[in-house]
């Protein structure tokens, strides 16, 4: 496998494309180019981009998603795009597929049509990861997730993110859409995720909830739960919603294990309901979370090394970076060490690229078993990529 990475600054939209695309090319074989991401922050976000890159790059799977940085091998930066370009050998196969027009209604529908369409580009071939990127737009992404699973089993490995805006397929910009990657054949990866958030107090059960809805927490209104801690009534908290939902997250305890799911609370009722990005199931283990920057950095030395480990005695060629926006927060200026923290456990010369997200997906745990993916929020997804 080759992989070459381009990355420019150039405001000017075509001459962008043309620099992050040559400084690409030489990575890979130029009569082979089998797969093309493209990650841009929303400024880039224009059809120029997509046009000089299909004129580039010609009839090639192109797929990608916008962001409000970019991580790369040394820096962070706030204006730009970055390509990836990807030469396989004969042994590693891949199908790609998208969904437009996404609805809360129809959204598990929707997900697992992506399956099928993955699918059906790979029969008869051992599939071994499957790449998701959702529109931030997209009512309820964990659906689409979960009736993907649905397709393609629930202990298949999946890595992915949904975007806080748009998704890249082909030559067009979508939202209300998700689109794919099914790899098959004799592709090596190692892949993990950590958050970096601690619990505070003692569990809580959630008494009463619907969906991502919980209206009671130990038989009480759920905003409790935070009146209790910021001592402040609800206007209070819808106030500081903002920042209670970006540094206060609700932790779901996962059944027999010690670890917790994230959800991210993006509104509060007059009834004192709580509503969160993903499904909180009745009768729950909850508990508020916190973390700081030392808690960041250590969860993603801890995702790095895991993705290190299930990479077995492979060297990785390529890194590639999902990263929650709310970690971004807590960090400020010391973003650049998650860099370096990462770069540590692979080594200096390996190919980084990162973008940061509304939400994540991976399994729990790749190390010696093929988990069950989950929709995260707050977290670091980290994909190594051997050949």
């Amino acid at each position: 496998m080759q992989i070459g990475t381009g990355f420019s600054e150039n405001t000017d939209h075509i001459k962008a494309v043309k620099e992050a695309f040559s400084r690409a090319l030489p990575g890979v074989n130029r009569e082979k180019i089998d797969l093309v991401l493209l990650f841009s922050t929303v400024r880039f976000n224009h059809p120029l981009i997509l046009k000089t890159l299909s004129e580039l790059s010609g009839d090639i799977p192109l797929l990608g998603l916008t962001s409000p940085s970019i991580m790369l091998n040394q820096r962070v930066c706030k204006q730009g795009l970055a390509i990836v370009l990807f030469s396989f050998p004969e042994d590693i196969y891949l199908n790609t597929a998208c969904i437009k027009n996404i609805t809360k209604e129809n959204a598990a529908a929707s997900g697992e049509k992506l399956g099928e369409d993955l699918l059906y580009g790979c029969k008869g071939i051992r599939r071994n990861l499957s790449m998701v990127f959702s529109s931030g737009y997209i009512p309820d992404g964990q659906n689409v997730i979960l009736g993907l699973q649905k397709r393609v089993g629930r202990s298949f490995p999946l890595v992915g993110s949904s975007s806080l805006s748009s998704i890249y397929y082909g030559s067009s910009s979508l939202n209300n859409a998700a689109c794919g990657i099914l790899f098959g054949g004799k592709l090596n990866f190692g892949l993990s995720v950590k958050h970096g958030w601690h619990p505070l107090g003692k569990p809580r059960e959630v008494t009463l909830s619907s969906g991502n809805i919980i209206h009671e927490i130990d038989g009480k209104p759920a905003d409790s739960l935070y009146k209790d801690y910021f001592a402040k009534d609800t206007s209070g908290l819808k106030k500081d919603l903002k920042y209670i939902s970006s540094l206060y997250p609700l932790g779901v305890a996962i059944a027999e294990r010690k670890e917790y799911l994230l959800r991210n609370l993006s509104s509060i009722e007059d009834s004192g309901a709580l509503n969160f990005d993903g499904d909180i199931p009745q009768g729950s283990q909850v508990r508020l979370m916190i973390s700081s920057k030392e808690y960041c950095l250590e969860s993603t030395k801890e995702a790095a090394v895991l993705a290190r480990q299930s990479l077995k005695n492979q060297e990785a060629k390529f890194i590639l970076v999902f990263n929650s926006l709310s970690r971004l927060m807590v960090l400020g200026r010391q973003e650049g060490e998650e860099i370096e923290a990462i770069k540590e456990v692979f080594g200096k010369d390996v190919p980084l690229l990162g973008v940061y997200t509304m939400a994540e997906q991976a399994p729990l745990n790749l190390a010696g078993y093929l988990g069950r993916p989950y929709f995260y929020n707050k977290s670091i997804a980290i994909l190594a990529m051997a050949g």
